[in-house]
């Protein structure tokens, strides 16, 4: 059985520098070697993906999951995080990315956050 996460963030728009908090629940248990969360600044187009940069902590757990387990997070963006941006061609954002690192196929779950360009 493969596990399930869910991410909750405590916050809604961030600008660079701001501390991203939250926490990764396992909704599902199962075979883990551990859980790890990370900010990826990611790169798409209608045919392309790439990630431009990634601000990572330490795992936050190591071992198997049983289902409900949580684990508080809290990752810095950086003081000269660029700010999202959209257009017809593509996009350029900041994601929070929950993964379990597991036997076979890993259990990846992202969720973008809005970055917004500092004031001055």
């Amino acid at each position: 059985m493969s596990v399930t996460l869910d991410i909750t963030l405590d916050g809604s728009a961030y600008r660079p520098g701001d501390w991203v908090r939250g926490r990764v629940t396992a909704s599902e248990g199962g075979r883990s070697r551990a859980v790890k969360v990370a900010l990826h600044f990611r790169e798409r187009t209608a045919d392309y993906g790439a990630v431009g940069r990634t601000e990572a902590i330490e795992p936050l757990h190591y071992g198997e999951l049983t289902t409900g387990q949580s684990f508080d997070f809290a990752i810095q963006l950086p003081a000269d995080a660029l700010p999202n941006y959209s257009s017809t061609h593509g996009a350029l954002y900041w994601a929070v990315e929950a993964k379990s690192d597991e036997p076979g196929f890993d259990t990846v779950l992202e969720t973008a956050i809005e970055v917004a360009q500092p004031p001055g």
